[in-house]
């Protein structure tokens, strides 16, 4: 994290007079930094801040704006705050005139820097307390000072985070040792293998990889950037305290699971640097002509398919990307195409086996193929994707009806026409091949007498073999970089922790309760097939509310083993369960802004462009109202075809 102290100076504080315009705001400041001899021209400057504007508001709401520009009128990076004498008009996004500026400008070389001083500033005004002491200070000198050294926090509201964090652990251990012993499972012929998971040293056991489960996903949530060392400590404490041994560990890590999303993760990498997914969507775009409804729907469409098909991240930053530039030449509100893009992302990433680490995760944990993804997720997907589509039409309608875009797609071509043809057409046809090859790779395993899953992991590593030995030395950048090895390793310690809740018998006891919680709630003439529903609506609801308030992988590897013990006990139909895991974890994700990947990076790039931060509550209230509805939907199609399900 930088230091705002380096780059925030009293002496480029000032008071501004009354004023009636942006332009002459400007002028005034850039008056002020030319007799400091900080820039060059002041013209150009002035211009480039004026073309900013015109892209769209820099008014951050709350009475504050930060106009950022790149420019070569300077040789450093200068931030200057000035005080509105008149508030003033600013096009803000909630409305509200301007009282405060910090505007930031920085040479075109220091652009990485320059973005992130800008995020640093919007995070320091974000702070409810911190922005009223800077609307309220004395002079602009004390309001730097402010932003840039906050008020000093005690040592325990510092860390009032790691508090709340040790006390709710220290809570669920003893919770655990109260409820765990009370869960006793039956000596009856299903159970009478597990009867051991109801004494000592088998209870500690429990205990113990229960806290640190849970633990995980609240440090998780509490600590983001943390993640792995959190995770990772948790798989070194059951290591220690002898839970299990190095070589179950290692094997819990679901190393084939890992090899397949790491080869995913640079082909697709790779298509996306060629630009095969960016010249595609384009193409589309071009057939609406500016028809601002169509545009919005062609941007969702490619982004339930590129969801789908690829993966969420790569869908959201090419969709959101173009939206982005859409935006700017328009001057439409981009919150409205961020939501719409992010919630079409996630109900799009159910559509195949390969849209979503949730996804792979379940299709090697179920042993499911590519094919049982077509035949049971796609068209549930598909059907609530063009749900959802019609439904945020519905909600922004006043955005996208009665008028239409002057865009120049031209110009949007424009940045296609570096690509290399060659690439581009290498691109499409392995794109294709990969996919086509995973759809038939059950076939494949069956015509070449292979293990379950083998030929699955064989065509992605052997396309990556391919990509590396074609690109030659960028290739080998592309598997140095291509890859979130950080999001790699966190994954291995999430899936050896979580299988640990099946090792120490944590999930054979809940899957136990939700067995007896379904049973109490089916109708006795329903049958076993009822008890299956229930279950089935159980567990879809349980993790799509979860999934939107924690990252949703976490849940679906607590959940996985749990499917797994519903099975083992002879649920009929109980393979439903998969599918009901699958559409919680996707769709759930659309609740609030960490509900998935493709929410962060969403979030992150429409900061970095704006300088804004989207409020959880305008997020939530609609992301409510897609969860439900699009959970809804998945529960009446399990309802529907729990009798077809082996």
């Amino acid at each position: 994290m930088i230091k705002l102290t380096k780059f925030l100076h009293p002496e480029l504080a000032f008071d501004c007079p009354v004023i009636t315009n942006q332009k002459a705001v400007f002028q005034f400041v850039a008056r002020r930094l030319a007799e400091q001899r900080l820039i060059n021209n002041q013209e150009v400057l002035v211009e480039e801040f004026m073309k900013r504007e015109q892209q769209g508001s820099t008014g951050v709401g709350h009475g504050i704006a930060l106009p950022h520009v790149a420019t070569e009128a300077v040789n450093q990076i200068v931030v200057a705050v000035v005080r509105l004498n008149q508030p003033m008009e600013w096009d803000a996004v909630d409305g509200k005139p301007v009282h405060l500026l910090v505007m930031i400008i920085a040479p075109p070389d220091q652009r990485k820097l320059y973005l992130q001083v800008l995020a640093e500033v919007a995070r320091s005004l974000n702070q409810p307390t911190i922005r009223d002491k800077v609307l309220k200070a004395r002079h602009p000198a004390q309001a730097v000072r402010i932003i840039a050294r906050p008020p000093h926090e005690g040592f325990i509201k510092r860390n009032r985070r790691l508090f709340i964090f040790l006390l709710v652990v220290a809570v669920i251990f003893v919770l655990a040792r109260i409820v765990l012993p009370t869960i006793q499972l039956p000596a009856s012929d299903i159970y009478k293998d597990y009867t051991k998971f109801n004494f000592a040293p088998w209870l500690f056991r429990q205990e113990l990889t229960i806290t640190l489960f849970l633990a995980m996903i609240l440090g998780t949530l509490l600590f983001w950037r943390f993640r792995v060392a959190i995770a990772g400590a948790g798989l070194g404490i059951l290591l220690a305290a002898g839970v299990m041994d190095l070589e179950t560990t290692v094997r819990f890590m679901s190393i084939p699971t890992i090899l397949f999303i790491m080869s995913m993760m640079i082909i697709v990498r790779w298509l996306q640097n060629i630009g095969v997914f960016r010249f595609i969507v384009i193409k589309a775009m071009e057939k609406v002509h500016g028809v601002p409804w169509q545009l919005l729907l062609i941007l969702m469409g490619s982004s339930v398919i590129l969801g789908g098909f690829a993966d969420e991240v790569s869908a959201i930053l090419v969709t959101f990307g173009l939206a982005l530039e859409v935006t700017r030449r328009t001057k439409a509100p981009l919150v409205p195409y961020l939501l719409c893009l992010v919630f079409a992302t996630n109900v799009g990433s159910a559509l195949t086996l390969i849209g979503n680490p949730v996804g792979i995760y379940i299709a090697f944990a179920g042993k499911l193929s590519f094919e049982h993804f077509l035949r049971w997720a796609t068209p549930v997907s598909a059907i609530a994707a063009l749900i959802i589509m019609g439904l945020c039409l519905l909600i922004y309608r006043r955005h996208f009806f009665g008028f239409r875009y002057k865009l120049d797609f031209a110009e949007l071509r424009k940045t296609t026409e570096t690509v290399d043809p060659t690439r581009l057409r290498t691109g499409i046809i392995t794109f294709v091949t990969v996919i086509c090859l995973i759809a038939l790779h059950r076939r494949i395993e069956v015509w070449l007498n292979l293990g379950e899953s083998t030929a699955l992991v064989a065509v992605a590593l052997l396309t990556l073999g391919f990509i590396v030995f074609h690109e030659q030395e960028r290739g080998r950048l592309l598997v140095a970089r291509g890859v979130d090895w950080w999001t790699l390793l966190f994954f291995m310690f999430l899936f050896a922790n979580a299988a640990c809740l099946e090792y120490t018998g944590v999930t054979t006891k809940l899957g136990y309760i939700i067995h007896h919680v379904a049973n109490a709630f089916t109708h006795a003439r329903a049958g076993a097939v009822g008890v299956t529903s229930t279950t089935a609506v159980l567990v879809l609801w349980f993790t799509g509310i979860t999934s939107g308030f924690v990252d949703n992988l976490p849940i679906v590897a607590a959940t996985v083993p749990i499917v797994k013990d519903l099975i083992r006990i002879g649920l009929p139909h109980a393979s439903i369960l998969w599918w009901a895991l699958l559409f919680g974890g996707c769709f759930g994700g659309n609740m609030t802004v960490i509900g998935s990947t493709a929410n962060l990076v969403a979030v992150g790039a429409f900061e970095r462009a704006t300088g804004q931060s989207i409020r959880f509550t305008e997020w939530i209230k609609v992301g409510i109202i897609i969860t439900v509805v699009s959970l809804s939907i998945a529960t009446v199609a399990l309802l529907l075809q729990v009798r077809m399900a082996p």
